[in-house]
């Protein structure tokens, strides 16, 4: 089962409740009282979600790791390669 098949399956399933709830062929008191939010549960779950992004992607910002092995690293093989154009003949900056 792909991952977009599991989203999928998922989402269907929420419309299906959502729908037969707002529906409501049985009359129920629990959806007459409820009715309201039953019928902005959509909008209320996209801007939950989207809430819960926000906050783990502000979340990993915050706590990312500075690796200054890597960014010496790094310095030193760009260093390298410059030196190893220049000997081809291409002038780098």
């Amino acid at each position: 089962m792909t991952k977009l098949f599991q989203w999928l399956l998922g989402l269907f399933l929420y419309l299906a409740i959502w729908l037969g709830l707002l529906i409501n062929k049985n009359n129920s008191k629990f959806v007459n009282d409820w009715f309201i939010i039953i019928k902005y549960s959509p909008v209320i779950s996209v801007l939950l979600f989207g809430m819960l992004s926000l906050s783990i992607v502000l979340w990993r910002v915050y706590t990312f790791n500075d690796c200054p092995e890597a960014a010496k690293e790094l310095q030193e093989q760009i260093i390298k390669t410059k030196e190893e154009l220049r000997r081809k003949g291409l002038e780098i900056e």
